[in-house]
């Protein structure tokens, strides 16, 4: 065999002499096989790219892109592509080269270039400047629509500003009321806005969608466990257990289910199993304590619970939880003193829930309120939802002297003297 391959390029030498022309035309055959052959593979390199863009995996579509841009350097559609794939990335200097070769091949900007830059100056701190312009695009029915809608909507919402988020979130799905992400995002928001009802319809109408989303699913199984029901969550965590059984969050769930159901042995090894992976997640820890007073180990109960609230002072359930530990190990004066202040967290947030329920329904745009919240949060410790809250009330009014105030002994616990320092200055005018 070896002695046959060898003698090979001989063999083919002395065919070419006698027949140059058949040689000729075979060669030919296979380059232009090769050539049609390469060029196919891009064009279905390029269809997979846009549609990774299109389901959000714009790092699976820089891959494709690479081999569509070797064939295509000066083709604009293909550096706008990977432009837009960049920027979704967060590579926004890849991002500014392919654009800037757009820029080059169509002699200016095209309004689909122009595009581009616009949803990188929002993902890159303009949103409120490019904003109107990227509506715009909107307005006029652009293809790209759904991609404008969800770049805003994700801007605002990495920056906790919910109202914005929402809005941009409800025209998207009103336009595209076929998008499972739409649905999941608005979700999310309207989670953190205090709807949890609608929140659900959310989410629900997410999974009818696109059946597959394990995260939504399990954020549903979830919310269903937080109203005590563990028949609707049990469904939603046998669907994703079935796809992964070691899935870490949904073993969580489930065990919370069989804690419900009165079925302890099973819910301990479920949540064992799920600790550890997750050794922080407030809720397992929080069963886990609640098992261990069921099986008199209050102090192992103890542990679990300072866990949680040394990760979440706010957390009221916890707290309330932790009092019943302390009083089995007869502590009387530390349970005492954490009921006390269980009382007064309970009493901050449901104070704080309905001032965001009230706004939700009814929005005010009023300073006052908006600072009455996001003082109720910063005390209970949920400091992003808090600060989101206080960044409202100066949008509203700039010169807002109780929200300057508060923002300054913030930043001045937390050792931000440079932002605390901004603060004392509008103060002093």
């Amino acid at each position: 065999m070896f002695r046959s391959v060898r003698q090979f390029p001989g063999r083919l030498g002395r065919v070419a002499r006698r027949r140059p022309r058949t040689t000729l035309l075979v060669v030919a055959v296979f380059l232009v096989t090769g050539v049609s052959g390469f060029y196919g593979y891009a064009v279905w390199e390029w269809r997979a790219a846009v549609a990774a863009v299109r389901d959000g995996r714009p790092a699976d579509a820089r891959k494709k892109l690479a081999i569509c841009l070797s064939v295509w350097p000066k083709d604009p559609n293909v550096h706008r592509l990977a432009a837009r794939a960049a920027r979704l990335t967060r590579d926004y200097p890849a991002a500014e080269t392919h654009l800037n070769i757009c820029l080059k091949l169509e002699h200016g900007a095209s309004e689909d270039t122009q595009l581009e830059f616009l949803l990188m100056r929002a993902q890159t701190g303009e949103v409120e400047e490019v904003a109107p312009l990227l509506f715009g695009y909107v307005d006029r029915r652009h293809p790209d629509s759904a991609m404008i809608l969800e770049t805003i909507a994700l801007v605002y919402m990495y920056h906790l500003r919910y109202g914005p988020a929402h809005f941009a979130l409800k025209r998207w799905v009103e336009a595209y009321p076929d998008s499972a992400r739409a649905y999941h995002y608005r979700g999310w928001v309207l989670e953190r806005m205090n709807q949890p009802k609608l929140a659900l319809d959310d989410y629900l109408r997410a999974l009818e969608l696109e059946p597959s989303l394990d995260r939504v699913r399990i954020r549903v199984a979830e919310m269903y466990l937080e109203d005590k029901d563990a028949q609707h969550a049990f469904p939603h965590l046998e669907q994703v257990l079935a796809r992964d059984p070691d899935q870490a969050e949904a073993l969580a769930a489930l065990g919370q289910c069989r804690f419900l159901q009165g079925r302890h042995a099973e819910a301990r090894q479920l949540l064992e199993t799920a600790v550890v992976k997750l050794p922080n997640n407030s809720t397992v820890l929080l069963h886990l304590a609640r098992l261990d007073i069921a099986d008199h180990q209050p102090a192992r109960a103890e542990v679990r619970l300072r866990r949680v609230l040394d990760n979440d002072p706010a957390d009221t359930e916890a707290r309330y939880v932790l009092v019943t530990a302390l009083q089995f190990q007869k502590k009387d004066a530390e349970a005492a003193a954490e009921l006390a202040e269980h009382d007064r967290h309970k009493a901050l947030l449901e104070r704080a829930n309905q001032l965001l329920q009230e706004e939700a329904r009814h929005p005010s745009r009023d300073p006052k309120v908006a600072f009455e919240i996001g003082s109720l949060l910063l005390q209970i410790r949920q400091e992003k939802q808090g600060l989101y809250w206080m960044d409202e009330a100066l949008s509203w009014d700039p010169a807002h002297r109780p929200t300057h105030q508060a923002l300054a002994e913030y930043f001045e616990l937390k050792g931000d003297q440079e932002r605390a320092a901004m603060h004392r200055r509008r103060l002093s005018k």
